[in-house]
């Protein structure tokens, strides 16, 4: 599509990937605490993380967080693209889902749909939001 600005596209995905990391980390860090000390095995750590996996309280916050970095990505698409700040949005949305898919394997299955649900709008909320800022006259 001669409208989608690739560069834009992959930009704000990597963006997005950074924030996702750092969040990722954060929240393991304050649901797992010294769990995942650096002296437990590959094990160990696997069977961490599955408990993790299934405390509801960091499952939603980690879904909050990922929508705001959703919301963000499509708003950098958009900015970042400078003209169809909704196709660029979507587009960023589109990529976004087809990666979350490759990378929730441990993840319950009413996660992976409702992130799934809440991507394409977050991403075109973005978008939306670069829109009405690109608009704005400036004062």
């Amino acid at each position: 599509m001669p409208n989608i600005s690739i560069r834009a596209v992959i930009l704000a995905t990597l963006a997005v990937l950074g924030v996702d990391i750092i969040s990722g980390m954060l929240l393991t860090q304050m649901f797992g605490g010294p769990g995942f000390d650096s002296n437990l095995s590959q094990d160990e750590i696997r069977r961490a993380y599955q408990v993790l996996m299934q405390d509801v309280r960091y499952l939603t916050l980690g879904m909050i967080l990922g929508t705001a970095s959703t919301v963000l990505g499509g708003y950098l698409a958009a900015r970042l693209a400078r003209s169809m700040p909704y196709f660029n949005a979507l587009a960023f949305g589109v990529l976004g889902m087809l990666i979350s898919m490759i990378g929730t394997g441990d993840l319950p299955m009413w996660f992976k749909i409702l992130g799934l649900i809440l991507s394409l709008p977050a991403a075109v909320l973005g978008g939306h939001i670069a829109k009405l800022r690109m608009s704005k006259p400036a004062s």
